[in-house]
């Protein structure tokens, strides 16, 4: 097999990076070229990193998990390239099997995997395929409908990123996402459906900011759709009625959010862009009323 290059963004996570760098060595990898960007920690992250032998670190400035990632393939030569979240923990058998696939089918661009979350209390009853209803089919629609791909799962080829580009790190959140689908117009990929990534739960996981998710979701969708809808055009309904109802979660957050900042006149008019997605739906009018009768900021909605 091509050498893999396995890029590992951190921030204030030398806590959690040792066991995720153990993982790694536990691969039996034959050279693999392990890079970790520091991005802006303010911890020993970096030096936690440096520790390890054969794991180069880089350091850039806060500047986010896109651009650390991006720092990291331009950094690498490998013709395979592996993500690995600083807090996260690949399984044992995680690089045997994607790269048994992607050796067995040269046409694959990328192989990713299921993975299960665990806290200090344990592992969680449920994995990822199983929370979001992926039902295995490895298309772009399926990305639409389900975003099933999470980056510490996948390994993809370098020259797919040739051919559609690198993270787009101007996105605040979602730029996997984005890549995903990029590489899934253009390129056959697979899964393994079983857990080969371990998900690590805790306080300073990903944005719990529903307003920003729910904006990110809509703009980054909308990009796809109509490219997702030519290439699949029998699940044009059912994608169209499923960027129906993310436009509607955007307008609903949106609004809520802007009413609970006292911006009652902008907060409404988004209501009422969600009523004309879905004007069978009852919240939005519940929301709009209430503040024309200043009865409510929105606060309920946006927790």
């Amino acid at each position: 097999m091509e050498r893999i290059s396995v890029i590992i963004p951190a921030r204030n996570v030398a806590q959690f990076l040792p066991e995720a760098l153990a993982s790694v060595q536990a691969q039996g990898l034959r050279d693999p070229e392990v890079v970790v960007v520091d991005d802006g920690s303010t911890d020993r992250t970096a030096d936690v990193a440096g520790s390890f032998p054969g794991v180069r670190v880089l350091c850039q400035a806060a500047s986010g998990s896109g651009r650390a990632r991006n720092a990291g393939i331009e950094a690498t030569t490998g013709e395979l390239i592996a993500f690995l979240d600083a807090d996260d923990v690949w399984t044992c058998d995680k690089s045997a099997a994607q790269l048994a696939m992607l050796q067995a089918d040269p046409g694959l661009g990328m192989v990713f995997s299921d993975m299960v979350g665990f806290d200090a209390a344990g592992q969680a009853a449920t994995t990822y395929f199983h929370e979001r209803g992926f039902d295995g089919r490895c298309t772009a629609s399926s990305i639409f409908l389900y975003d099933m791909v999470s980056t510490p799962t996948v390994i993809l080829r370098r020259d797919c990123l040739r051919e559609v580009g690198m993270f787009d790190a101007t996105l605040p959140i979602g730029q996997d996402t984005d890549l995903w689908f990029r590489i899934a117009l253009r390129q056959r990929f697979a899964c393994v459906p079983r857990p080969l990534v371990r998900r690590r739960l805790h306080a300073g996981n990903v944005t719990k900011n529903s307003r920003l998710l729910a904006r990110c979701v809509d703009e980054i969708w909308g990009r796809y759709l109509d490219a997702c809808i030519e290439r699949e055009p029998e699940m044009a309904a059912i994608m169209r009625s499923d960027y129906a109802r993310k436009r509607w979660g955007h307008f609903f957050v949106e609004g809520c959010s802007l009413l609970h900042e006292g911006q009652a006149p902008e907060g409404r008019r988004m209501l009422a862009r969600a009523i004309g997605v879905a004007p069978w739906s009852p919240r939005p009018y519940a929301f709009y009323l209430a503040s024309l009768l200043g009865l409510g900021s929105g606060r309920e909605a946006v927790r």
